[in-house]
């Protein structure tokens, strides 16, 4: 019964669309498999209708140097040299899958299901042929067709479970384009036998995603379908209404300060580097839409980057699936965004070299957290090119212990109550029960910038708890003040992760009003084994309400003692006495947001 409880309040939040499609879905791949043969021959009788595609479409070479751009000519040419022998390194993993490809081993489906997945959108297939035109080694350009062929003739339409790996329709759009550009870079011509190979597969490709859109998911699955239909388009004919679809999914999706919405800082990453490949394409016939979409992702993108040029690591975030800086330069003239607050809830908040982002809004849309994590009112923090405070990564999308580990409320810098989840994860990206931040008020003053949110996410508990966090950065010290408001008895726990290159920034870190309890705990910031960080936590148990914090200084102030913490009536008091920064700052939770409900003020140094 617990189970099915959960499951209920999972698909409470689906769309009726979503419901019914992956119904439809579900029996049309039943069909299939009893059907054998016959529905990969109806597909091609089809797609053999279709014109041969374009390989040589100025829009494509366009696209095609893009990704020449952002790929590093040695790594590539490692690549290919494994993909002669049919050994393929991906997310930081190498396996021999033999010179005949055993791309449906057994032993990928455990432990490896987005390493498969990469392994069948063929990410390869453009480091063989930009090896080839490095090289002018025609052994990379047979292997080339050779893998196409042999892939072609072991993942059939109707092969038991190919929907899963091989012809998902998100994999299915990104091979097909990885086949069109590397093709381009091959410079494949109509009278070429690999041009005469792979168009007609191409066809397939287009015409599968066409009826397998995922109105499902949606989100970055439906975008990435809908680019893949505007290659199908531009190079076949074969995606009639693609910019339409895809019109209607970026008003969806990006949001109004240009956040996408599923606010996962990689996926809105990649779903503007999906958008400049479109624009690339289509060249001078770019709508304004579009390139609209570009510059507000661009500038919220620009936004959020810490001062290393790199990506918070916030819901399933890693390093090194793009180049950000890079990115930002393709995309061109960039929006800042307005408002973050108010749409998005990924907030920056800067002073002096101090970089913070905030999770203060939603983990994403209702009906699509697949990529959420447990980190209501987290945060990261940077000073300079140097980070001090970070969220604990992403390591896997197996539903396994590590990926239980990093969704879980623990892995992140917020409070946990009474051992509970904020949202109510379960499988490798399933949510059920959810808590929803939002951000009741933000100011600057002469000492810092700060923002106050809250967040509802263990209103089901006794008591029904309520978290609220406020940020304040100053020049040289981050103050976070928390208050958990309700009634009962609780267990509390605070946790604060410090960046492995906390230790060298002469930083200090310490909790108010409390002592923190250390331990090594792993970061998972990109493919491959992790490093170790450190981890403060807090523990408490107590009648509510209840209140705590951290303080997080650098240079002067790092000598200096920590503020004291106190209560005054409805107010948190942090104050800092003596010194040369003597402060006090006074959050009162029961003041009209719009009024004086924080209150930043230098003290006198005797105070």
């Amino acid at each position: 019964m617990p189970d099915l409880a959960r499951f209920l309040r999972t698909v409470s939040h689906l769309q009726p669309s979503q419901v019914w499609h992956r119904a439809r879905y579900r029996v049309r791949r039943a069909w299939w498999e009893r059907s054998g043969a016959r529905v990969d021959a109806a597909y091609a009788r089809r797609a053999a209708a279709l014109p041969p595609p374009r390989f040589d479409h100025p829009g494509l070479a366009a696209v095609a140097r893009l990704w020449a751009e952002r790929r590093d000519p040695a790594a590539a040419e490692r690549a290919a040299r494994e993909a002669l022998e049919g050994r393929f390194t991906l997310l930081g993993r190498s396996l021999d899958l033999g010179r005949d490809v055993a791309w449906f081993r057994r032993d990928l489906d455990v432990g490896t299901r987005l390493w498969k997945t990469r392994l069948h959108e063929f990410h390869f297939a453009l480091d063989l042929a930009l090896a080839w035109r490095a090289s002018g080694d025609d052994r990379f350009r047979a292997r080339w067709l050779e893998l196409v062929e042999s892939w072609r003739a072991a993942a059939t339409l109707h092969r038991p479970g190919a929907d899963h790996d091989a012809w998902d329709p998100r994999a299915a759009a990104t091979r097909g384009v990885h086949l069109a550009v590397s093709g381009a870079l091959l410079g494949l011509r109509p009278d070429d036998a690999e041009s005469a190979a792979v168009g007609p597969l191409l066809g397939v490709h287009w015409l599968y995603l066409r009826e397998h859109l995922e109105w499902d998911l949606r989100a970055n699955h439906l975008l990435r379908d809908a680019v893949g239909l505007a290659f199908a388009d531009e190079l076949q004919g074969a995606g009639p209404g693609a910019l339409a679809l895809l019109r209607a999914q970026v008003r969806e999706q990006v949001l109004p300060d240009g956040c996408h919405y599923e606010r996962t800082p990689l996926y809105h990453a990649l779903v503007l580097q999906d958008l400049v490949d479109v624009r690339a394409l289509l060249g001078d016939r770019a709508p304004d839409w579009l390139c609209d979409a570009v510059a507000r992702m661009a500038g919220f993108l620009a936004y959020l980057l810490h001062g290393d040029g790199g990506l918070p690591l916030l819901g399933d975030t890693w390093h090194g699936e793009l180049d950000p800086a890079l990115l930002l330069r393709e995309a061109g003239a960039a929006r800042p965004p307005e408002a973050p607050e108010q749409h998005g809830g990924l907030v920056a908040l800067r002073r002096g070299g101090a970089h913070a982002v905030l999770r203060a809004g939603p983990h994403g849309p209702d009906f699509q957290l697949g990529h959420a994590h447990a980190d209501g009112l987290s945060f990261e923090l940077s000073l300079g090119e140097r980070r001090l405070v970070t969220d604990t990564g992403t390591q896997s999308y197996d539903d396994a212990e590590a990926r239980r580990r990093v969704r879980s409320t623990a892995a992140h810098n917020t409070v946990q109550i009474d051992g509970a989840e904020q949202i109510e994860w379960w499988d490798a990206f399933r949510v059920g029960r959810r808590g929803r931040g939002r951000v009741v008020a933000r100011g600057e003053g002469d000492l810092g910038a700060w923002l106050w949110a809250r967040h509802d996410g263990y209103r089901f508990l006794p008591g029904r708890p309520l978290h609220e966090r406020l940020w304040v950065v100053f020049d040289d010290a981050l103050l976070v003040l928390d208050a958990v408001t309700g009634a009962g008895r609780h267990r509390l726990r605070s946790a604060l992760h410090l960046h492995p290159d906390f230790g060298a920034s002469g930083a200090r870190a310490g909790a108010l009003g409390a002592t923190a309890i250390a331990a090594p705990a792993p970061l998972f910031e990109r493919a491959g084994p992790p490093r170790q960080l450190r981890e403060l936590a807090v523990e408490a148990e107590g009648a509510l309400p209840w209140s705590g914090g951290w303080w997080i200084a650098w240079g002067a102030r790092a000598g200096e003692p920590d503020p004291q913490l106190s209560r005054e009536g409805d107010a948190l008091l942090a104050r800092a006495r003596g010194g040369s920064h003597a402060f006090e700052v006074a959050w009162n939770l029961r003041a009209d947001p719009a009024r004086e409900s924080v209150r930043c003020c230098r003290l006198p140094a005797s105070a």
